[in-house]
């Protein structure tokens, strides 16, 4: 037991020593390639301490060897753009000019009820206010909102924002906890010259009873 204590805090010294020569930057925004290194670090870290029949020595190899390796490619990725760009990624315009980049949300796997989640954790509850939405390599959300967002009226909603339509599907139960039936929402779209709910990526009932509606591209 005292083996297995001693072990550990060695592990735990060696991994702490390599995830700070990575630096602070690599913990803070952690992309795809960061996070399977830091995977990988704990995995080699954790076999050694579980099995005392593994020599120390190898598991603090690895570490070694990961963290040259972390090091090695963090050091090109700044020198040379195309490598941070394989390894990274470019960040998505998932909204761009206050429309929905629907092919962009297909290509990074983002889903119209997700975009609305991130947007409202970050305080945003209608997406009339939105004139840019990045999704960064690290996969956090960028907002800027529209010129006029801080200027909107004072006034007491009416509700909260509620979607009706979400990537060409409606949403019943937000229907009928308006009081709306399909009906109503069809001549909505008939007013808005759209003939298939299919064709709808996204329609809210906004906080002042206003309808928002985007079609697929």
């Amino acid at each position: 037991m005292i083996v297995i204590f001693l072990r550990s805090i060695v592990l735990y010294i060696a991994v702490l020593i390599s995830m700070r020569v990575m630096g602070k930057g690599e913990i803070a925004e952690m992309n795809c390639f960061d996070l399977v290194i830091t995977l990988l670090i704990a995995e080699v870290a954790s076999m050694p301490m579980e099995n005392n029949d593994i020599p120390m020595i190898n598991g603090i190899a690895a570490l070694t060897g990961l963290v040259a390796m972390q090091t090695i490619i963090s050091f090109l990725s700044l020198k040379f753009r195309k490598i941070s760009i394989i390894l990274s990624g470019k960040p998505s315009i998932l909204i761009n000019r206050g429309q929905i980049d629907y092919n962009e949300l297909r290509k990074e796997r983002v889903s119209i009820k997700e975009l609305l989640e991130q947007l409202r954790i970050q305080g945003f509850f209608n997406i009339k206010y939105i004139q840019y939405a990045i999704l960064e390599t690290d996969g956090s959300l960028s907002v800027v909102p529209t010129p006029d967002y801080n200027s909107t009226p004072t006034k007491e909603y009416k509700h909260l924002p509620i979607s009706l339509i979400l990537d060409g599907s409606v949403l019943m139960e937000n229907l009928k906890d308006i009081n709306k039936d399909e009906l109503w929402l069809n001549n909505i779209l008939k007013m808005h010259k759209i003939k298939r709910v299919k064709d709808v990526l996204l329609c809210i009932l906004d906080e002042y009873d206003g309808i928002i509606i985007q079609k697929k591209r």
